[in-house]
């Protein structure tokens, strides 16, 4: 649908040959805009709605009232004090999103024409080519697992409250 319609109300549309990096940067852009801001768009919705609500529920914490009473810039409390601690569900926000970020490369390769990992998936599973597709899926498990793993370890940094022993 994006193709279509960017083509028909921009007269915008993305490159249909893998452009080589090294030879023709500009080309390299454009075909790869229209899938980065589907898959942004896609997931910014719900990370932007997600902060807006962490971050009204912690400036209606006791501390930052008592932030703004000692009169404190709202520049200070908000990205010292406030962010901070509303960071920790929006971290766990985007440890989940990324294995639908995975899935959507995976989908946006092959409509977009892009030579990549997703594609060879795809590719792989037309052909039963089973060592491959069990490869990539634990590729993309592990990379899951390391994220989710980082996400936790994270988790400490931004809350000091919260030890590991």
């Amino acid at each position: 649908m994006i193709i279509v319609y960017g083509s028909i109300w921009f007269t915008y549309s993305p490159p249909l040959r893998y452009a080589d990096p090294g030879s023709d940067p500009i080309s390299l852009v454009r075909q790869f805009l229209m899938p980065s801001l589907v898959l942004g768009w896609i997931l910014s919705g719900t990370l932007i709605r997600m902060i807006r609500t962490t971050l009204l529920e912690v400036l209606r914490e006791d501390y930052i009232r008592t932030a703004w009473a000692k009169g404190l810039r709202e520049r200070v409390i908000v990205s010292r004090h406030a962010f901070k601690n509303a960071l920790i569900p929006v971290v766990t926000i985007v440890g989940i999103q990324l294995a639908g970020l995975l899935g959507g490369t995976v989908i946006m390769e092959s409509v977009f024409n892009i030579p990549g990992v997703g594609r060879l998936l795809v590719g792989s599973v037309g052909l039963r080519d089973y060592p491959v597709i069990q490869g990539i899926a634990l590729a993309m498990t592990l990379l899951v697992l390391l994220v989710n793993l980082l996400v936790d370890l994270s988790y400490a940094y931004i809350d000091p409250r919260i030890r590991y022993s």
